[in-house]
């Protein structure tokens, strides 16, 4: 399904075969199933396709909630609590807080089966793999830039439909690591990657940095480790159209035996080396679980 023509027959979005529900007027819920395709060195789905899932599901209230106005994400707060194994991974967002100026929404991310029902456990209940949160600011007249301009270009349920992937999702967004040391990082700019406002999708930004992240912090701790990601704070600054968009990362933190972390920020190379995100990360060698969310 598309809307306003978003997404292209051939796109990320698609290929990531994402079903979507409407459960109100300030709650939906967006899955995706659970392949190795997707998944980082611990088994669980990679943080950057989880801030996708989110970035999409908050992206669905918020228009609803603000018609007839239209929004921007201003930042998105990552917590992955483990690893996300599915065989379906589910993003459930609800409304924290509208104001006249922004707009707060609130995602969980659960473990369901295909149809969208939660999987049981050892737990009393379903409890989620990873907890985020989403500030939109709101734009008081529909942005012309923007395919989707109302509320009801989202139907009740959809699902973009692509082809799948038979290669991983970095490998599918054509990634390529320039120096690992440095978190360098490169993603050519196109459609496949693109969200309505003709820009990179808020979720592939994400992926960006989570890769840029891991690859500086696995070469500062040296000896081969592979680190996963699991706290992603990302500031958007300005939308990414020319490309490519590299990244350099700085470590802060290269975690001894524990979790490491690293500030990563993209530039837009294409446009004079314009800032547009800044990403926090937080990540764990593999074999060191998560710390659980406070």
């Amino acid at each position: 399904m598309t809307f306003g023509g978003f997404p292209p027959a051939r796109q990320l979005l698609g290929d990531l075969g994402m079903v979507a529900e409407v459960a109100s007027d300030s709650e939906a819920r967006v899955r995706t199933r659970v392949t190795p395709h997707i998944t980082a060195a611990d088994g669980g789905v990679r943080a950057g396709v989880l801030a996708t899932l989110v970035d999409i599901v908050g992206g669905a209230v918020a228009a609803r909630v603000l018609q007839p106005d239209w929004m921007a994400t201003a930042d998105l707060t990552l917590q992955v609590v483990r690893p996300a194994v599915g065989p379906w991974v589910e993003a459930r967002g609800t409304v924290l807080r509208r104001g006249r100026t922004t707009l707060v929404i609130e995602a969980l991310v659960f473990e369901v089966t295909e149809d969208g029902s939660d999987l049981g456990g050892a737990h009393e209940g379903p409890t989620p793999v990873a907890w985020a949160t989403m500030t939109f600011a709101v734009l008081k007249t529909k942005n012309p830039a923007s395919s989707i301009q109302m509320a009801s270009d989202f139907p009740i349920r959809w699902a973009f439909n692509g082809d799948g992937f038979d290669t991983s999702i970095t490998d599918a967004v054509a990634m390529s690591v320039v120096d690992a040391a440095g978190g360098r990082v490169s993603l050519p700019v196109g459609e496949y990657v693109f969200n309505s406002f003709g820009a990179v999708q808020g979720g592939v930004i994400a992926l960006l940095a989570e890769v840029a992240a891991a690859e500086a912090l696995g070469a500062a701790r040296g000896s081969g480790i592979s680190m996963v990601v699991t706290d992603l704070q990302v500031s958007y600054l300005a939308l990414g159209r020319v490309g490519p968009i590299v990244t350099r990362a700085t470590v802060l933190d290269a975690g001894g035996e524990g979790s490491g972390s690293a500030v990563v920020e993209l530039l837009d190379e294409g446009a004079g080396g314009r800032l547009t995100t800044v990403v926090n990360v937080g990540a764990t060698p593999v074999g060191v679980p998560a710390a659980a969310v406070s």
